[in-house]
């Protein structure tokens, strides 16, 4: 059994002491409840798996309170334990609340966290994607909602190919060199037509088609040209001729970190988004994901344009494939998370709810993407239907790609900082290193 307690510098706006009875059921000062629907509500617990294989997993329930399907199921780590939160956000109110235990059990003193909204609403809104997909799996409900309000800017081609047998029409083409730039041209399809699925207009999708870009040469080579990952003879505007307006670079052509930072520069002007969303610098390890985040910073700096509010998203974990936890349409909350922040002092937290349509509707958008395709071996047939028979977790299986079960959950979870806070506590802890 390990002890490892979630490690979030969270900063809600109410904090209220509660107990877990023996029964489940919480208690609390409602007198503390603020006077708000407007509120993300997560209860801080200690956890303790009393399994070594299978998932715990806590049942939450309130008298009148219909689910649509699963979101009342919240799936934890086995053979662990510590700080962990559950997430109450989708609750019509706080009273009469009922958690049951399986596989696990909680400790009796817990406490409610309590996030006002961020005002995300009359926007605009600007999601900087690394690659095509990064949006939809971390905010396809929330730019569904919003989607007149919604600009999606995807930062990098994407053509990385680990070997020529992995590219998405088997034996189309027969070298990497043909098989890399055609990974980033589905890839630009993939990312400036998936979101006409929600409504997001057309005009409000953009594709950079950047190669390379790492938080380094960000910091310390922006100048330097960079060799395109799909080939020598290509450059980022090769995967950006579905982009509606035009940019900087679309003539001069250069594969360089200044150049995207110009670019975003630019981006964040014209649209002059109340709110960012971005991926976390401090919890998602991709390169490119972080390199994403210092960008945004960067760019901030030098366009001098400060939206309101940042949300951070987390695509990728260190070591854990499985994360959200739990079968489709069940309910998540922060992502695991063991160390202390690098950068940021304190943190939000929002949840956005997604109801039972709107999670299906998000896995039609996942089987619109090529690079969440994938085949499913007897092997792995096997594994599955082996799994559900011992443990019983009710997956559905919509595609094979592992996002397909663990990012149709009920809720998508962001962290949320002021514009200004995110720009100078992650450009001084660097410029400072």
């Amino acid at each position: 059994m390990k002890t490892l307690d979630y490690q979030y510098p969270l900063q809600p706006d109410w904090q209220i002491p509660t107990t877990i009875a023996q029964s489940g059921t919480l208690s609390f000062d409602e007198r503390l409840l603020p006077d708000t629907k407007q509120i993300t509500v997560l209860l801080a617990v200690e956890y303790t798996s009393t399994s070594k294989n299978t998932m715990g997993s806590v049942t939450i329930s309130q008298a009148g309170w219909q689910p649509d399907a699963r979101e009342h199921e919240q799936f934890f780590e086995a053979q662990q334990a510590g700080k962990r939160y559950i997430n109450l956000s989708a609750l019509p109110s706080l009273s009469g609340i009922q958690l049951t235990t399986r596989e696990c059990q909680l400790g009796t003193q817990a406490s409610l966290l309590i996030f006002r909204h961020p005002s995300i609403e009359r926007g605009p809104i600007l999601i900087i994607a690394p690659h095509a997909d990064d949006a939809e799996l971390a905010a396809y409900g929330l730019y569904q909602h919003l989607h007149s309000q919604v600009w999606i800017a995807t930062l990098y081609a994407g053509e990385s190919l680990q070997k020529i047998a992995k590219q998405y029409i088997p034996g189309l083409d027969d070298s990497m060199e043909a098989g890399c730039p055609r990974k980033a041209e589905i890839r630009h399809w993939n990312s400036m037509t998936t979101p006409v699925l929600s409504k997001v207009p057309a005009n409000q999708l953009v594709c950079l088609g950047y190669s390379g870009i790492t938080v380094d040469n960000l910091y310390h080579a922006p100048n330097e040209a960079i060799a395109h990952g799909a080939g020598s003879q290509y450059t980022p505007t090769s995967f950006r001729w579905l982009n509606p307006i035009s940019l900087s670079n679309d003539l001069e052509m250069e594969n360089t970190p200044q150049a995207m930072l110009n670019e975003l520069s630019e981006l964040l002007l014209r649209i002059q988004p109340t709110t960012v969303l971005v991926t976390d610098p401090e919890v998602d390890p991709h390169p490119e994901h972080k390199a994403a985040a210092h960008a945004l910073a960067l760019a901030m700096e030098q366009s001098d344009y400060v939206p309101e509010q940042v949300l951070m998203y987390v695509n990728h974990l260190e070591g854990i494939k499985d994360f959200p936890y739990g079968p489709e349409h069940t309910t998540t909350a922060l992502a695991p998370f063991y160390q202390k922040y690098q950068y940021f002092h304190q943190v939000q937290v929002y949840s956005h709810h997604l109801s039972f349509a709107q999670q299906k509707n998000k896995v039609v958008a996942f089987d619109t993407m090529h690079d969440l395709r994938s085949a499913a071996s007897i092997e792995k047939k096997i594994k599955r239907w082996w799994h559900e028979k011992t443990k019983g977790y009710g997956y559905r299986y919509y595609g094979n790609h592992i996002y397909f079960q663990t990012h149709i959950k009920a809720a998508e979870v962001f962290t949320v900082l002021p514009g200004q806070h995110y720009r100078e506590q992650l450009l001084t802890v660097r410029k400072s290193s």
